[in-house]
Formats: structure tokens, sequence, C-alpha cells
């Protein structure tokens, strides 16, 4: 540790010159030395280590009032704001007159704010907009693919998850497939009337044809093929408009013939419940039901033949929610919690469940003549018409005047090496959001202040998937076969105090969590894991084994990146895909920094839109290492 930082820790000690304060019996020394050593820690990123160090030094010298602004800094980091927000507020009782920390604390309470909203919205979190393409743009495939000049015959519903979209050409016999990579590879399987692809992970899927019939499809990512195995009949008489997932023990059809929604166990296939409006005494004229969608325990329905809409929980068969659509054809659920359901009118809806049934849809789009499918992916909807010719391309973008992004600085360096002689320290940067897809399409607009002034800086963008691990915990962890294993843990506070504890041993946080839809969460554990998630770019995944997911975690894990298994089995999980940033900035010919730590404090402020991303962290140059860490 480099001599001269001794001296702000005697400045940072000597704010307290009452003699009651001098009564005290402290360890300075010791109390100093902890204190650097956790502002080491948060500069690397060991974040929990920080916190320990500082409740060390706390120990050793009550009065160390600058621990209690690190402190700060470092809950935040880890997503416990309200702990944080209480640390800085206790800062500033003795330090009332720091500009900058009373900056940063009403910064923290507004984050706060905004991540609370995007957790548990009250409304619509994003905008959809939507560009015309036809087949051969929409997959970047050239003109004389067939796929291009033929179209399909009539589609029964398309699919998207994991990275794959899934159109079943009904009435052409065949499921076409595409990554709709830079590679733009697509493939074609010939089936009898398929009506809908179900997928259960990366590697496998359901199929359901319209006949009743079941099908395993399993998909090599190498070779870009998929097989296909029959496992299954629903029953004879069957006419299947739609098939979808629940969990890894549960499917349901929606029945046109038989007027029905019919829920079926896995792998056997057989009948457990079936459900019409009738039930509930809602059905004035003929359920006509066309298409059906799962969100954790909540299935929507699309019933054409009444305009109508219900939403039923998947446990009881009870009616959530009900509200009336003209010619109701296809529904999704957004990232936003919200349900998507797209008419034969060529109109498109949005609407939260569970909403007082007197508020309407809201409406999002027209224009989609012949409109038939409707879709989720990463980058937002997709909707095609009914010969799968055209192609509405969405994508998502926030609409509120604010919009929740988390920024985590760590792990600087000092770069000598530029040709024009300035040195330059570099940061890295986790940068996340809700649009996450969206910021990562755009480089930031960043504002630096470091000294008191504005400083010129660049910003570069850098892959954050290459290394890392994915942690995995279940209640049970002797249900899974899959290689890498699941610790076991009954709540989200267990697996949080889990990473924590890996964290204190020296590992890495983790670039990705799988986590069993048994484990049991409240609100506060789900805001917890939220805000932990997005301010170190953690994707959370769900595996619904044996359950559906809760509302809630459903809510978390789309919002951080994730996505739901519901595979009885998982070969494998891959690492997070989002992105980091580097933030180069130039350093004025004197840059040695004494004073107090908020002194010392660089601010980083990145701009995308309306989504506004900031960060602080201690940086005296003399701590910093010379070269790029690998």
């Amino acid at each position: 540790m480099v001599t001269g930082l001794w001296i702000l820790l005697l400045m940072c000690q000597a704010s307290f010159g009452s003699d009651a304060v001098q009564s005290v019996v402290v360890d300075r020394e010791a109390s100093g030395k902890t204190f650097l050593e956790a502002c080491e820690h948060l500069l690397e990123n060991r974040l929990w280590i920080c916190l320990d160090s500082l409740d060390e030094t706390l120990r050793l010298n009550t009065y160390f009032i600058d621990a209690y602004y690190v402190r700060s800094l470092a809950l935040r980091k880890i997503g416990r704001y309200e702990d944080a927000i209480s640390a800085m507020s206790s800062y500033l009782e003795v330090r009332y007159d720091d500009y900058r920390a009373r900056i940063i604390l009403d910064n923290m309470k507004k984050q706060r704010e905004l991540l609370v909203g995007a957790l548990f919205p009250d409304d619509a979190p994003n905008g959809l907009y939507f560009e015309k393409k036809s087949t051969s743009a929409f997959f970047n495939i050239p003109l004389y693919d067939k796929l291009a000049y033929a179209g399909m015959s009539g589609l029964g519903k398309i699919s998207a998850a994991y990275g794959v979209v899934f159109v079943c050409d009904t009435r052409g016999d065949g499921v076409w497939f595409s990554d709709r990579s830079g590679r733009s590879r697509v493939g074609r399987l010939d089936i009898a009337e398929p009506v809908a692809v179900a997928q259960l992970s990366p590697s496998e899927a359901l199929l359901f044809q319209k006949s009743g019939d079941v099908g395993r499809l399993s998909i090599d990512a190498e070779s870009w093929s998929v097989s296909h195995d029959t496992i299954g009949s629903l029953g004879a008489d069957m006419n299947v408009s739609d098939g979808i997932v629940i969990d890894s023990t549960l499917a349901a059809v929606t029945d046109r013939t038989g007027q029905a929604v019919r829920f079926y166990s896995l792998p056997s296939l057989d009948l457990t419940a079936s459900w019409s409006p009738a039930d509930s005494g809602q059905s004035p004229k003929i359920f006509e039901p066309v298409a059906a969608s799962a969100r954790g325990p909540f299935v929507a329905v699309a019933d054409r033949g009444n305009g109508m809409v219900y939403v039923l929980d998947s446990y009881t068969l009870a009616v959530q929610d009900s509200f009336g659509v003209e010619q109701p054809r296809d529904l999704e659920w957004g990232s936003g919690g919200e349900l998507l359901v797209v008419s034969e009118n060529g109109r498109l809806y949005r609407r939260f469940p569970v909403a007082p049934g007197d508020i309407a849809p809201d409406f999002v789009s027209e224009g989609m003549k012949e409109a038939w499918s409707v879709a989720w992916t990463p980058d937002g909807p997709i909707v095609s018409d009914v010969s799968g010719r055209i192609w509405w391309d969405g994508g998502i973008r926030p609409i509120t005047g604010e919009a929740f992004g988390a920024l985590n600085l760590h792990s600087p360096w000092i770069d000598e090496s530029g040709q024009d002689g300035v040195p330059k320290l570099v940061l890295r940067a986790s940068a996340a959001s809700t649009f996450q897809r969206f910021i990562e399409r755009r480089t930031p607009d960043t504002q630096v202040i470091w000294k008191g002034e504005t400083r010129p800086s660049s910003v570069s963008t850098v892959s954050a998937a290459s290394t890392g691990t994915v942690l995995c915990y279940s209640p049970n962890p002797a249900d899974n076969i899959m290689n890498a294993g699941f610790k076991r843990a009954v709540s989200i506070s267990d697996v949080i105090g889990d990473i924590a504890a890996a964290s204190r041993s020296g590992s890495p946080l983790p670039k990705a969590l799988l986590l069993d839809t048994r484990l049991s969460v409240t609100n506060e554990e789900a805001e917890a894991l939220f805000a932990l998630a997005l301010q170190n770019g953690i994707r959370v995944d769900l595996w619904a084994l044996k359950r559906p997911a809760s509302m809630l975690m459903a809510r978390v894990s789309q919002a951080a990146l994730g996505q739901t298994y519901y595979s009885s089995r998982l070969d494998n999980a891959p690492l997070g895909d989002g992105a980091e940033w580097l933030i180069s900035v130039p350093l004025p010919p004197d840059y040695s920094t004494f004073g107090y730590p908020s002194d010392s404090t660089l601010s980083v402020v990145g701009t995308v839109d309306v989504i506004q991303f900031s960060d602080w962290i201690p940086i005296w140059p003399s701590m910093l290492k010379r070269a790029p860490q690998q």
C-alpha cells in the first residue's frame, strides 16, 4: 500500500476534533489499514469482502466516518439500496456540507424508485415499434431461397425462445426454423399439419399437430438440424389450434372441436383437466379457443367465438382476468409482464393482467393485414400474416421520462502506452437495464467528473460473456441431472447468501443464475435479487421443474435477460450474453489525489435515450496498476 495515502487517513479522522471523540480509545493505525483494504476491494468489485473490512474498520474506530461513505457505495453495488441510503445518510449527519455525497444520496433514492417501478410496474414500461418486412428481409435470406419465393401455405403458430424462431406452416405440412443470427440459418422439417412448437430448452421442444399427435424435437445447434420423434397422442377427434408448456410436468392445448382448453401431464400425456368459459358462466356463444400462452402460473386463452381473452390460474383454473378483443387470433406475454393480443383485423393490443374488468386493453398498432401469430423475442415482438410472407419485426424502447439503468464501475488501471504520451485511467463498467438489447446497440453519451472538474472520456463496448460461471440452485438438488450440478437453497435469501459467501472466499460474481422455480420468494427478496442482478449484469434463468414460476419471479427473470427452461432435464446452462463498457479518461498532468474519499470520487454518468446510468468510485491513482488487467 502506498505510504502517501496515510495522509488521507489522517485527514479523514481529523474531522472529529471534539474532546468527547478524542477521549475514546481507538486504534487509528489498524483501522486505517483495514479501510485502505476495503477501498482496494471496492475497486476490484470484491464487494462483500469490502463490507467486511469496513465492519472491521468501524469496530476498531467507531468514528471513522468515511467508512460509512465507502460502505454506502459498496452496498449499492450489491443492490442493497435501502441500506446504502441509510449509510450515506449517516455519513451526511457528520459531513453535512459534503455536496458530492448529497448528490449521490439523491441519485440513490431516485434509482431505487425507478428500480422498484421496473419490478412492480403500474403500466406498460415500454414502447413498441414495428418495421414491415418481407420473408427474405426478415430472415436475412436471398430471394432465390425457397422460403423467400414460395412462402407458406397457411400458418399455425410462431414461437421464439433460446435464440430460435419456429414457424409452423400448418397447411404446407412443414416446420421452418431459423436462428436469425448473422449466419441466418434456416431449415425445414417435413411433418403433417404442425400447429405449435413449445420449446423446452435450447436442444429440446414439443411439437403439437392439428390431429392431436405430439412429438419431441431434438435441436442440434452445430449442424443446424431438427429431428422428430412421436411420443404420443392426445386422443381422437382433436382439432388442436395451439399448444403450450406450463412446467416440466404440465402442458395445455386449445381444442377447437371439443371447445375446451385441455391440460395434460408430461411425459405421459394423460388428461388431467379441461376448461371452458361455461365452467365460469361466461360463454354466451360457442367457445372457439384459437390460442394460448403461459407466463408463470397464468394461462391466457384467446376465444375467437366470443371475442374474449381469459387469463386462468393453472392451479385452480379460476378466471383471474377477462376482457374483450374483436376477433382475437393469437396472444403472447411481453417482457414487462403485459399480455399482447393480435386480432384478425390487423390490430395489436396490450393489457396488464390482472386489471379491472371495465378497463379496455391499450391499442398498440394497426395495419397488420391478416395478422395471424405473435411471438416475443429478446429484441421485441414479431408478428406474421397468415401466409408467412409478410412480417412485422418489432422493437422495444422506453416510453417514460426516465428508465432505470444500473452501472458498476470496477477494475480500474492506468494505461501509459498511448502514442500521445498522456496516461489514461481505464475502468470496466457493467451496464444493465430492463431495455438491455436497446442499450447494447448504442454507445452512451458519458460525462465524467473527477477532482471537481469535467474530464473528457471515451467509451467502447467489450464482450462480457467469454468467462464466468453459472450458479444453479434448487430446494432438492437430487432432482437435477445437469452436468454442472445444483446447490441447495430453499429461498432466494439462501441464494443471495451463497453468492455472498462465494464472493468472500475469492470467487468472482457469477455471470448467470439458474433457479429452480420451487424456491420461495417474497417481494423483498425479489427486489434484492433484481437489484443485485442488474447492478452486476447477472442473467437470471428459471427452471420450471414440477412447478411454474411465480409471476414475480417470471418478471425478475425476463427483466434480467433471463429465460425459462421447461425440460425435465438440462445438459447445461449458457453464460450471460451481455456486454461491458470500457471507459477511458485522460489524466491531468498532476493527478495525485488526497483528501476525503468524496474528494477523490470519480463520477460517471452515461445516457442512452432516456435511460441514465451513474456510478461513483473513489480513485487514488497511486493505488492503481499500470497495466490492463487480463
